[in-house]
């Protein structure tokens, strides 16, 4: 068997790793455009090329003769695998008419309308119309139709941020389109489902806490689970999940739902058909037991996978690692950690070496830790503790860690 695999971070890395575990012989082609991801050690080919150029992705599927093409937790590499599978009549969990309704926020929200999933109040624009908010009311949020990572989003108060932010958004966008939306308060969740025979199960839910970057900027550096959300909130969630899997026809599939809450009220801010980024699936194994990558694994080779998910009634958190903006170096501090207690296990999302800015979106993260607690102000103390102890090392041997975002 030989299988294509989309970009190279340390999600495909894993999913390349589970191939392995499952498979004796297979041969996996790494498509990445960057010649030095972490994926890459582990396949057996990297051709550098991006993974969002289309035509040269379809060529290469054809001279290497793969039997699939992967991607796991992004959105934009999700968009290639299902066209040129599709093209290509390769088996694929997802088509391309549902992963453009899934990774487009102009179709997505256009569906969402359609179907009564709540969601904020909204306009699309190309770079060739006037920015006629009409009917909307301020705060809002600008964002680009198809980028990931929080790039491009921003909260605007006028019309004059609005024109400055919606410039911004536009670099980031592939189809020169952008959102504006109703800025909605209240806290943000993020609830993984899998969708089984029609029906959205359950798998884990948590809240997503934000750093105020600055007046139109956040980015989030901590998941915290499980949230607390009342019994109607947990209710609507189920009913919108199911909703979701109906309208977008979603079956035999992950599916990652982002929303805000405010009160027993429910706004649905984007949702996929795939498993959260940055570790998502370590924090869901560990937080459940449920091996989430394998069944989405499973779900992409046409195997409908079981669902057992456990509650251990613990509380845990994944803490993001962000810089004040320098060159990243070295990291102390881990293994003491890992020794004593205080975390459980870390990943690093950024090679020692480079260069990293203060933290603008969640691309800007380093590296995560997890931590488990038997309660909340356990959990608490063992994050401050973590935080306090970890040191983030430049070139001349300065600590960079960004800590004020723990510290408020």
């Amino acid at each position: 068997m030989k299988i294509m695999i989309l970009a190279g971070g340390n999600d495909q890395a894993a999913l390349i790793q589970e191939l392995r575990m499952m498979f004796k012989d297979v041969e996996i082609v790494l498509i990445d455009f960057a010649p030095n991801v972490i994926a890459a050690k582990y396949a057996d080919k990297h051709i550098i090329e991006s993974t969002m150029d289309l035509i040269k992705v379809k060529e290469i599927a054809i001279a290497e003769n793969v039997d699939y093409i992967m991607t796991a937790c992004g959105d934009q590499p999700l968009l290639t695998m299902a066209v040129v599978s599709e093209e290509l009549g390769l088996p694929c969990y997802l088509s391309k008419k549902q992963v453009l309704n899934l990774t487009n926020k102009m179709y997505m929200k256009r569906l969402m309308m359609e179907n009564d999933i709540p969601t904020s109040k909204f306009k699309t624009f190309t770079s060739k119309d006037k920015l006629d908010t009409t009917g909307l009311s301020y705060p809002l949020v600008v964002k680009p139709v198809d980028s990931n990572g929080s790039k491009g989003v921003r909260k605007v108060m006028n019309e004059d941020e609005l024109y400055e932010f919606a410039k911004d958004a536009f670099r980031f966008t592939l189809t020169d389109t952008i959102v504006v939306e109703e800025f909605n308060d209240g806290f943000e969740i993020s609830a993984d489902f899998y969708v089984i025979d029609g029906m959205a199960q359950k798998v884990m839910w948590c809240q997503l806490n934000k750093f105020q970057v600055n007046d139109s900027t956040q980015v989030i550096y901590q998941s915290v689970i499980p949230p607390v959300l009342s019994e109607k909130v947990t209710a609507t969630l189920l009913e919108i999940a199911n909703k979701i899997a109906k309208a977008y026809e979603v079956n035999n599939s992950p599916l990652l739902i982002q929303a805000i809450i405010n009160g027993d009220d429910v706004r649905v801010i984007e949702f996929s058909a795939r498993l959260g980024g940055g570790a998502k699936y370590k924090t869901i194994q560990n937080v459940t037991g449920f091996n989430v990558l394998r069944a989405n694994l499973q779900s992409m080779l046409g195997i409908v996978p079981e669902i057992e998910v456990l509650d251990t009634g613990k509380c845990y958190s994944r803490c993001h690692i962000y810089l004040t903006g320098g060159k990243f170096v070295a990291l102390e501090g881990l293994d003491e950690l890992v020794k004593n207690g205080t975390i459980k296990e870390y990943v690093l999302t950024r090679p020692f070496g480079v260069n990293v800015n203060s933290p603008t979106s969640s691309s800007d993260r380093v590296a995560s830790i997890f931590i488990e607690a038997n309660n909340q102000s356990d959990l608490d103390s063992k994050v401050k503790m973590a935080i306090s102890t970890l040191k983030v090392l430049d070139e001349k041997g300065n600590d960079i860690l960004k800590r004020d975002m723990y510290l408020i």
